[in-house]
């Protein structure tokens, strides 16, 4: 935080009364409180990542089962398009027809 030429001054005239370090001492708790306010918004966001990186981890390994039985699946028809070969087809033509 940049100190404020009110500050500044608040400082240098503070020798000579008691009201701005009063000011000062409020400035100081105004701030204290909108610091906490910030540090409750920073945990409740943080909270929320930690949920998305525990459903997106979810996911992930939703998403590698998935890929895992498709590629068995492939495998399986792969290994019955092979025993079942096809016999060359024969093609007959007549003369005349």
């Amino acid at each position: 935080m940049q100190a404020s030429p009110l500050d500044i001054f608040v400082l240098v005239s503070g020798s000579f009364s008691i009201a701005p370090l009063i000011y000062l001492a409020l400035r100081g708790y105004r701030d204290g409180r909108e610091l906490r306010l910030v540090q409750h918004e920073v945990a409740a966001l943080m909270s929320e990542v930690r949920e998305l990186q525990h459903e997106i981890h979810h996911d992930q390994r939703a998403a590698a089962s998935e890929i895992v039985r498709t590629k068995e699946t492939v495998e399986r028809v792969a290994q019955a398009a092979e025993r079942r070969r096809r016999l060359p087809r024969v093609r007959l033509e007549f003369p005349g027809e």
